[in-house]
């Protein structure tokens, strides 16, 4: 009966970040509600970052600090004996760290660990715990710590209350290892939460046999695993109300800029369809990959839209759609609405077209999985992609004036010179040009496939974290709370200047932009691009601003250029070309590659200008736009 369920309060702690709403929270809000249960959620991030000033937030959980290490003053809660015998470390650490890397010099250490006091202390004098059964915490990369400091309390203060950690920080064994390690936490969801919620509210006497939930029997833990997963397309859309209530609570500065700033997340899919990188570990909570339909997406869309008076959306995927991408581009563009999009995208999934029809749907922001322009490399990574698909997605962007936010991830314990070598050789080529990326160090995450099989990347043993030996007693780490790893190599590999390589590329971006915004005439504005004659073509390639050079193709060379705007190979090209010898469709291409035109792996080959599409003389000064370097 409904009167015998269990009222639920969900908590997203920091430090989450405040431009997009834990979506984990509105899921399963709407999910059990729509059950009957009297379910609440409060997204306590948000008035984290008040207190802790937007700046100072910003600057302890983006790169090049994160928010895994922003938590660590949280441990004064939870270690209170270990914080007062390392206080000290903890402060060295910060210095040395956090506001080394910090643009708010003024942020102290002092002053970051008494806003958390004052933090902590507000949140029970203004959330209602008491009125609640369970109270849940959805947790991810940085918020284990701040969340066992509420539980703790909540505990303390009440013992009767139910404590339920789920999400990626406390999956798999993490979950049965934290159930062990701490007293205070009653359960854990192990991956799709919203039945294992529902039902330990709704039929809490039975919670022994609901799927996927972990809990004590005496000084075991019992994990009901499950292969059963939830249909997304028959989830509730999320409502975002509560979040909405929690950020009118803030200050002025908060909403301002989660105004201009903000993104509704949208969920398409859960897990991934590849699911092979050796890096990667965030498919240890979805055993299986599924998405949602491009109807269910688009209601969704327009839904959110209307509600909330909101244009600009994350659409929350490891990928977009496997197959029905080029539809969801094309519902959306129908649709006719002044719509922003952000999306995470594979290398090698779409055309250049696919990446126009994308623009037009209204995608302003991508997030590519790149990782590497080595082809050694990204064998070890085992990304399922060539440095050739890596090239055309970043030129399908520019040309569409895409931003792509990617990374360049290096320092595998098993990098090779080779691997920095090739990189650097395609750097040359596309730095003049395309956008340069984010350097990511790895780090070894819990349930990935380096974690697993470190001795297959030139692991002698995997070490813990030093911010996790500050962070935590040892006795802690031992009984396997680590998600994050630091490693000896059995063969130690010599050290590459990966940041002089990606900063001499930014530079080479801020010389052109400096030297196109000097100029009076748009023509000054382009690096490396192509115009298209009808029987002929032009390719303009600055890269070099000391050496210029113009290329004039043929009818012949143009139509061969043209079929390698896509990635084509060469027996395909010679099918288009029947009545070409081979000889010389071979010399056309050699002539591309000598001259930097071309790029060739694996007899497949890619343009490398930028199309430059010119309707009429009034569209030139727009359109030619796309191939400003920035």
């Amino acid at each position: 009966m409904h009167d015998e369920k269990k009222s639920v309060l969900l908590v997203a702690m920091p430090f989450a970040g405040v431009t997009i709403p834990a979506i984990q929270l509105p899921v399963l809000e709407a999910y059990c509600r729509e059950r009957g249960v009297t379910i609440e959620t409060r997204h306590l991030y948000l008035k984290a970052a008040e207190l802790y000033g937007l700046q100072n937030y910003h600057s302890l959980i983006y790169p090049p600090n994160d928010s895994y290490t922003a938590q660590m003053v949280f441990s004064k809660y939870v270690f209170p004996e270990h914080w007062k015998n390392n206080e000290n470390r903890f402060r060295e650490y910060f210095n040395q760290h956090s506001m080394k890397n910090s643009q708010v010099p003024s942020f102290s250490f002092d002053e970051y660990a008494q806003r958390t006091d004052i933090l902590y202390q507000w949140i029970f004098d203004h959330v209602d715990w008491k009125s609640y059964d369970i109270i849940g915490f959805t947790l991810n990369y940085g918020q284990l710590l701040p969340s066992l400091a509420i539980a703790k309390k909540i505990k303390e203060l009440a013992p009767e209350k139910k404590i339920v950690f789920g999400g990626s920080r406390t999956v798999d064994t993490l979950g049965t290892n934290v159930l062990r390690a701490f007293e205070y936490v009653d359960f854990i969801v192990s991956g799709d939460g919203e039945d294992a919620l529902f039902l330990l509210a709704s039929d809490y006497e039975n919670y022994k046999s609901i799927p996927r939930l972990m809990c004590r029997m005496g000084d075991e833990v019992l994990w009901n695993k499950s292969d059963a997963v939830v249909d997304l397309n028959i989830v509730p859309i999320p409502s975002y109300d509560q979040f909405y209530q929690d950020l009118a609570s803030t200050s002025a500065d908060i909403q301002h800029y989660y105004q201009y700033y903000g993104r509704l997340p949208v969920e398409i899919s859960r897990g991934c369809w590849w699911n092979q990188c050796t890096f990667c570990n965030l498919n240890i909570q979805h055993q299986c990959y599924r998405e949602k339909s491009i109807s269910r997406i688009l209601q969704e869309i327009r839904w959110l839209s209307e509600q909330y008076h909101m244009m600009d959306f994350q659409l929350i995927g490891n990928t977009l759609p496997k197959t029905g991408y080029r539809i969801l581009f094309e519902k959306l563009k129908n649709l006719g609405r002044d719509f922003s999009f952000f999306v995470e995208a594979r290398a090698g999934q779409m055309t250049s077209d696919d990446y126009m029809l994308m623009k037009e749907a209204g995608f302003t922001m991508i997030q590519t999985g790149i990782e590497s322009f080595s082809q050694h490399y990204l064998q070890k990574m085992n990304k399922g992609a060539r440095v050739i698909d890596n090239i055309a997605a970043l030129k399908f962007c520019k040309e569409n004036r895409i931003k792509n936010s990617y990374n360049l991830l290096v320092r595998y314990p098993n990098e090779e010179t080779e691997d920095f070598e090739e990189t650097k050789n395609i750097v040359q080529m596309l730095k003049g040009y395309l956008d340069a990326p984010q350097l990511c160090e790895l780090r070894v995450m819990h349930g990935s496939y380096i974690q697993r099989n470190p001795e297959q990347f030139n692991i002698e043993r995997l070490e813990y974290a030093p911010i996790d030996l500050i962070m935590y007693p040892s006795e802690y780490l031992e009984k396997g709370s680590a998600f994050v790893y630091n490693f000896k190599q059995m063969n130690p590999k010599r050290d590459h200047p990966w940041e002089t390589l990606v900063e001499e590329w930014k530079k080479e971006q801020e010389t052109s932009e400096l030297g196109g915004i000097t100029q009076q005439s748009t023509i000054d504005h382009l690096v490396f691009y192509f115009v298209d004659g009808g029987s002929f073509i032009k390719i303009y390639d600055k890269r070099d601003r000391q050496n210029i050079r113009i290329f004039v193709l043929n009818d012949l060379e143009r139509r061969v250029f043209l079929s390698c705007v896509d990635i084509i190979s060469f027996r395909e090209l010679q099918k288009r070309f029947i009545d070409i010898p081979e000889y010389e469709l071979t010399a056309i291409l050699q002539s591309f590659e000598q001259n930097g035109l071309l790029f060739v792996e694996d007899d497949h080959y890619l343009c490398l200008p930028l199309r430059c599409r010119v309707h009429n003389t009034s569209e030139k000064s727009v359109e030619c736009l796309v191939n400003i370097s920035p």
